[in-house]
């Protein structure tokens, strides 16, 4: 039987195998022939980031059975629209299949089984991501947020994380969505975003209820908009 071999990364990324060890992928860095991407994942240093590269970085940290048919979301899909320094601690998928996770990868995996349109998808470089404002809703929601899961217009449940925890996390979150909206306005208005996020609560029994404070805290928090 002929043993099975990983897949070959996109050109320009690297992570520790029978190519280079991790001790010699830091050597390279050190060099300035490498940089860090995300988690164990390198990238050459002739690379200009883009969001095509950071999509890359995110899906090779899956599992192989989990990256067809999942899209990158939540926190894993603003930094691969926005960037910066403050890479995700998990990626973020959701996948409209069943996935059984039985190992660890590096920065572990946050899979949410939930159907997705296409049209709050976009591909980078071929591997799908939530659209800007599907990503805005999402983090809104707390759909692929690491340290708090309660939408920002709603209590965190008392027993998930202290008061000051999950204060740093929603100011966190705040400012993923100002920055997705600054990046792109025409998508992430202040119309786009409160109908996409009350798309999707359809069907709640309590959105008449919080639409309302919602829209006002979007006005408020994200567009600048004194009522």
């Amino acid at each position: 039987m002929t043993p099975r071999t990983a897949a070959p990364l996109p050109q320009g990324l690297y992570r520790a195998g029978p190519q280079f060890s991790a001790a010699e992928l830091q050597v390279l860095v050190h060099e300035g022939a490498l940089r860090p991407l995300v988690a164990d994942v390198y990238a050459s240093a002739r690379l200009p980031d883009s969001p095509g590269l950071r999509a890359l970085g995110c899906h090779e940290l899956l599992a192989p059975g989990l990256r067809a048919g999942s899209v990158l979301c939540g926190e894993t899909a603003a930094w691969v629209h926005l960037g910066g320094t403050r890479r995700p601690e998990k990626v973020s998928v959701i996948t409209d299949g069943v996935f059984r996770r039985t190992t660890a990868a590096v920065t572990g995996w946050q899979v949410h089984q939930m159907p997705l349109e296409p049209g709050h998808v976009v591909h980078l470089q071929g591997i799908p991501v939530t659209s800007p404002v599907r990503t805005a809703a999402d983090v809104f929601l707390g759909i692929g947020t690491s340290a708090s899961r309660s939408a920002l217009d709603q209590p965190a449940p008392q027993a998930y994380a202290t008061d000051q925890q999950d204060a740093r996390a929603s100011t966190r979150r705040w400012e993923l969505i100002r920055r997705l909206a600054d990046a792109d306005p025409e998508a992430v208005s202040v119309q786009g975003l409160t109908a996409q996020i009350r798309h999707q609560l359809r069907g709640r029994t309590e959105l008449q209820r919080r639409q309302e404070q919602i829209s006002a805290l979007l006005k408020a928090r994200v567009f600048g908009v004194r009522q």
